[in-house]
């Protein structure tokens, strides 16, 4: 249920803030004044993430990409279908999942207030990411909504298939993983401690693999406070450092050297830009407004500057294909396109074409990366733990022969 921040006069004349559950601000206005306050401000409060003991662990709880594509398209089949915003939103939202089902309330009861869509999408970022507000204001600018919305829903549709693809391939190695993890730390924490003191008066030294096992894991007994410790505070320092400018620059030149991921991040952001712009354009907005408004989904600072001298070209006169020249050494063939977009007047289905091909390939790019992963894990973590337990053969048997 929504919870509303409030600010109110008591009945002393005192003012009083709090915050109160309520399906709709109208309700929870009346239920604070039948508490006897006088309510002179009061805002939906921003959801932040719930403990992680309450989450869902089927994300439920969530606004994701599969409840955003039900609900846009049940919405731009309403709205295609002659109905007003107000009274789709009011349809959808009795079918809407438990996750969406008190946004789009809110989204409801700004519209009938008077606010446009997007103003009222806009105040739910974690619903409703920053390109959805944009192509949807877009989209109310000039009259072209459901259109707007149909080619929005297919290119959710897409990212959220690419997702799940990568999760789904990404299964088999993590297990792997996980069970090496998992014998190594057997081996270590049960096998060593039992085989170490065979060695002794023996006055042979036991093998390399058991002493670096039986260090290893005194170490981490000794010195767990102090590494779990270290960890956390790795894990902080990178979470605040992650969206620093400095940070976020050299992310940017690291994911473009690694010979395998550059073309993935190439062919990810090419496909998210050229899907925007498509759709902005496709709706008729003005090709600098479009840019603009796409300049911030660039995930990568690279496409982010092309962006930037994009906008400062189209506004001296100039093409889009010559602003986004310093992206030629990436994508070559995509500038192509938009060149001869611009050549023939249909820059918006040429964009369209270049997101779908960028997806199809980056997809494929992901299908070899993985099928090329997972023999590696596999011959990697056979390798390790075929050598350890070679290397703890070999001291049993060598302890042996000693007893003989």
């Amino acid at each position: 249920m929504p919870r509303f921040a409030y600010r109110a006069y008591a009945e002393d004349g005192r003012s009083r803030t709090g915050r109160i559950e309520a399906e709709t601000r109208q309700r929870a206005v009346a239920l604070l004044r039948a508490d006897g306050l006088q309510v002179y401000a009061i805002e939906p409060e921003a959801a932040g993430p719930a403990p992680f003991w309450r989450r869902d662990l089927f994300g439920r709880d969530r606004v994701n990409d599969a409840a955003r594509v039900a609900f846009l398209r049940e919405f731009g089949t309403l709205v295609g279908a002659g109905l007003t915003v107000d009274r789709a939103l009011r349809l959808v939202a009795r079918q809407a999942g438990p996750a969406l089902r008190p946004v789009l309330a809110d989204l409801l009861e700004r519209v009938v207030a008077g606010a446009s869509l997007s103003r009222a999408m806009a105040a739910h970022p974690q619903a409703f990411p920053r390109d959805m507000v944009d192509i949807v204001r877009a989209g109310e600018a000039t009259g072209t909504l459901v259109d707007v919305i149909g080619s929005l829903t297919r290119s959710i549709e897409r990212r959220d298939a690419v997702r799940r693809h990568l999760i789904s391939a990404m299964i088999y190695p993590a297990l792997l993983v996980l069970m090496a993890l998992g014998t190594v730390a057997m081996i270590v924490g049960v096998l060593v401690p039992a085989l170490a003191p065979l060695f002794e008066g023996t006055g042979q030294a036991p093998p390399f693999a058991i002493r670096a096992a039986a260090w290893f894991g005194n170490t981490v007994s000794a010195l767990w406070p102090v590494l779990a410790g270290a960890l956390a505070l790795l894990v902080l320092g990178l979470a605040r450092a992650w969206r620093l400018p400095a940070f976020a620059a050299a992310r940017a030149r690291l994911a473009l050297r690694l010979p395998l991921m550059r073309e993935i991040v190439v062919g990810l952001e090419c496909a998210r830009l050229c899907r925007v712009l498509g759709t902005l354009l496709a709706a008729e907005v003005p090709v600098p407004d479009a840019v603009a408004a796409t300049r911030p989904l660039a995930g990568n600072q690279l496409f982010r500057r092309a962006l930037d001298e994009a906008g400062r070209r189209l506004v001296e006169g100039g093409s889009l294909a010559s602003g986004l020249a310093s992206l030629k050494p990436y994508a070559a063939s995509t500038l192509n396109l938009i060149a001869s977009g611009e050549q023939v007047n249909r820059l918006g289905s040429v964009l369209l074409h270049a997101a779908e091909m960028h997806e199809t390939e980056t997809r494929q790019r992901i299908d070899r990366l993985l099928a090329l992963l997972t023999p590696l894990v596999t011959v990697a973590i056979g390798g390790l733990i075929g050598g350890l337990i070679i290397s703890v053969m070999g001291a049993i048997l060598s302890v042996g022969q000693l007893t003989q």
